[in-house]
C-alpha cells in the first residue's frame, strides 16, 4: 500500500509534457481599412463564439462537427478582439449620429485537408436603421492555430473594409 502511494505521489509530481497554452489576437497594428465616422460601436457573438476558444471543422469529416484547439486561445473573446479593430478604424474625431451594432454568427477555421485550411467571418451588422449580412472567407490559414490568426486578421480587414463601403452608402449615417 506505501508504495502505490509513493508511486502515486510521484506521478503527480512529475514534470507536465503538455505543449504550453498559446493566446492569440488580431494583432498590434490598426487595421488599413477605415470606417467612415460613428457615434458608437458594439460587437456581440453568438454561442460558442462568445468565449475564448479557437474553433475549427475538420471539412473532410464531420463538417457539422465544431471543436476548439485545445491549447491555442483568442487573448479576449472573438466580438471583442473585432470590436477593437472596428475602433482602430474610426477616424479621430468620430462625433456622427449613426451607430454601428454588430453579431458575429461565425468565427471558424474550417480544415478542408490535414494541411489547408480557410477562416470564416460571419456577421449582421446594422447601422442608421438599416442591416446587412457579411460573409468572407480567407484562404491560405494554414494548418495550425497561429497561421489561422493571422488569416483571421486578414479576415477582420476585409469584413472592416466591406463594413465601411457598406456604411458610407447610408443617407442616415452621412
Amino acid at each position: 500500500m506505501a508504495l502505490a502511494v509513493a508511486l502515486l505521489a510521484c506521478g503527480c509530481a512529475a514534470p507536465r509534457t503538455d505543449a504550453p497554452s498559446r493566446q492569440y489576437d488580431l494583432g498590434a497594428s490598426p487595421p488599413a481599412a477605415s470606417l467612415p465616422p460613428l457615434r458608437a460601436v458594439s460587437v456581440r457573438a453568438a454561442m460558442p463564439y462568445d468565449g475564448t476558444a479557437m474553433h475549427y471543422r475538420l471539412a473532410w469529416g464531420e463538417s457539422s462537427e465544431l471543436a476548439a484547439f485545445a491549447a491555442s486561445r483568442w487573448a479576449a473573446p472573438p466580438a471583442e478582439l473585432f470590436r477593437r479593430q472596428l475602433a482602430r478604424a474610426l477616424p479621430a474625431n468620430s462625433g456622427a449620429s449613426c451607430a454601428l451594432e454588430v453579431e458575429l454568427h461565425e468565427f471558424v477555421q474550417v480544415f478542408r485537408t490535414p494541411q489547408t485550411s480557410e477562416v470564416r467571418i460571419e456577421l449582421r451588422a446594422a447601422a442608421g436603421g438599416a442591416a446587412r449580412g457579411f460573409r468572407v472567407s480567407e484562404g491560405d490559414a494554414g494548418r495550425d492555430a497561429a497561421s489561422g490568426a493571422r488569416a483571421f486578421a486578414r479576415a477582420a480587414e476585409r469584413t472592416i473594409a466591406e463594413i465601411g463601403s457598406w456604411i458610407a452608402t447610408l443617407a442616415t449615417c452621412r
